[in-house]
């Protein structure tokens, strides 16, 4: 099942005696954790019907005892168990027993976080078999920019093209982070009874100039305007809080990366280019120019200066430079 087909199951009211959530994207975790945390027992039921454990606090036989306990008063009994990547391999292999024949009664919710992080292969075939199993996959560039588009869409708001990418270029790709400035600016919109969200309304409201930001930059370096990203470097660099350089190189990253692509790829036509790179048309438009202006020689090197850069900013390459100078420096390279 996926994420929308799970949240409409649980608002339907139609449960599963376990939910098996894992991988690196906690967004979509915590977002059925806590659905069924409101959906399965209602706030009157919750005393008596619903179990929160922690996996560094503990173990198999608590979390076992909740689930095997009848429900009362009520339809459902809720067990979840939040951080279940920190129970011990022996835990979890006394859970297992368990999720081969859980409570029809009992809806266990398994939360685990992290790349590697599971239950035992037996017994994660069996959640899958006797409820939900759901893989929260790590999201990229393309996949936030694919969910932010959808997000907007379902706000009922009339939304200013161009707007996922400059969310993604200022706030990196948390999606918790841009739901929660999204919110705000969905708030403050309904609160002034405005309809449409502009591009200038949310430079204010994340606090970017829209002038000089991450965007911006990779705009002027994308169309070789020398003086401009200079520029716009130098005004960024002023603040390192609101401008972090890892936030900047990781944007910067993600360009040329995307821009070696399509001359691997040999992708010629702009409509190629955003197919395979699965971005915006405008997008796919400014790395087939950019193509252009920065040869696949120039553009595996400029990926070489951003990750010596990186590992400079990350204390890994000693250095006397301030990270301002830093990056500066690395744009004049970039332009070369």
């Amino acid at each position: 099942m996926t994420f929308k087909q799970i949240l409409q199951a649980i608002s339907q009211k139609q449960f599963a005696p376990v939910y098996y959530l894992h991988g690196e994207e906690t967004y979509f975790i915590d977002k059925l954790t806590q659905a069924l945390s409101e959906g399965v027992v209602s706030p009157a039921e919750a005393a008596f019907n619903k179990s929160v454990f922690y996996g560094p606090d503990t173990n198999a036989s608590q979390i076992i005892t909740a689930c095997r306990s009848f429900p009362v008063m009520a339809t459902h009994r809720l067990t979840i168990v939040k951080e279940a990547q920190r129970l011990s391999k022996q835990e979890l292999e006394k859970l297992a027993a368990y999720v081969e024949q859980p409570v029809p009664s009992t809806v266990l919710v398994l939360a685990f976080k992290g790349r590697n992080a599971g239950l035992p292969k037996k017994a994660a075939t069996a959640a899958a078999k006797h409820g939900v199993a759901f893989h929260a996959k790590k999201m990229y560039e393309r996949d936030v920019l694919h969910w932010l588009e959808g997000y907007l869409q379902e706000s009922e708001l009339e939304t200013e093209p161009g707007i996922a990418p400059i969310l993604v270029a200022n706030l990196g790709l948390n999606i918790s982070l841009i739901e929660n400035e999204l919110e705000k600016m969905f708030i403050y919109l309904k609160a002034t009874r405005q309809k449409r969200l502009t591009k200038d309304f949310v430079y204010e409201m994340i606090n970017v100039d829209k002038e000089f930001n991450v965007f911006e930059l990779i705009h002027a370096l994308s169309e070789k305007q020398n003086f401009r990203a200079h520029l716009i470097i130098d005004r960024l660099t002023q603040n390192s809080k609101l401008n972090p350089g890892i936030l900047i190189i990781s944007n910067l990253f993600r360009f040329f990366h995307n821009i070696a692509l399509v001359h691997s790829l040999r992708l010629r036509d702009v409509n190629a280019i955003k197919n395979q790179l699965n971005v915006h048309y405008y997008a796919a438009k400014e790395y087939s120019a950019a193509s252009r202006r920065y040869s696949l020689a120039a553009t595996y090197r400029n990926i070489r200066h951003i990750q010596q850069v990186d590992l400079m900013l990350k204390g890994m390459i000693p250095t006397h430079m301030s990270e301002r100078h830093i990056l500066k420096t690395l744009v004049f390279q970039l332009l070369q």
